[in-house]
């Protein structure tokens, strides 16, 4: 720290503090947009494959065998999953400064459809029986194996990517890029009117 006399002509910026603070946060931010991102990722994968290898290990919500392919489970699992997926490895890029596909997909485009995605897990095995007219999703059990059911198939799933969707599309508006000054626009400061004189 350098001390000395001021003679009143000197001028003064932004602090390197003030600078340093915000890299921090902006190097801090980077990071848990990663992390929304890998996370999207696990569930989605989760998500996509649990119908088909969950029976394996004697987790079957509908009561089928393992890698058995149907409407539903590729509907209701493997859609949604393959979506948020995607989705999640667009984060994880962006996240690093790669700039996928021209950038024609936004952040804020890529948090609402992991929003949307989550949302399908979640409602999308109530919806399921009404929309191709056939029975329950979820077979019967006891009433904590169907909640087990519903949390590793679809509810839980569908909550982490919600939240995942939901982070993502707001770190993504907090850090939008400022619109740019009309070209031979004043600045808001030169539009104030002259005070009248008073002849």
């Amino acid at each position: 720290m350098t001390t000395g006399t001021l003679t009143g002509g000197e001028s003064f910026g932004r602090s390197t503090v003030e600078r340093q603070d915000k890299a921090t946060r902006l190097r801090l931010g980077r990071i848990g947009l990663g992390t929304a991102g890998v996370v999207a990722v696990l569930a989605s994968a989760w998500g996509g494959i649990v119908p088909y290898v969950g029976p394996i290990f004697g987790f079957s919500a509908d009561g089928t065998g393992s890698w058995y392919w149907s409407l539903s489970h590729s509907m209701l699992a493997l859609v949604p999953g393959v979506v948020g997926v995607l989705l999640g490895l667009f984060v994880i890029a962006e996240s690093r400064g790669v700039t996928v596909g021209k950038g024609r997909l936004s952040l804020a485009t890529a948090g609402t459809l992991l929003i949307l995605c989550g949302a399908w897990f979640a409602v999308g095995p109530y919806a399921w029986p009404v929309l191709n007219d056939s029975g329950t999703y979820f077979a019967t059990s006891t009433h904590m194996r169907v909640l087990t059911y519903q949390l590793g198939y679809s509810v839980g799933v569908g909550l982490v990517l919600v939240m995942c969707g939901a982070f993502v599309a707001g770190w993504a508006s907090r850090h939008s890029p400022n619109p740019a000054e009309v070209e031979g626009s004043p600045p808001a400061a030169d539009m104030v009117p002259e005070p009248e004189s008073g002849i």
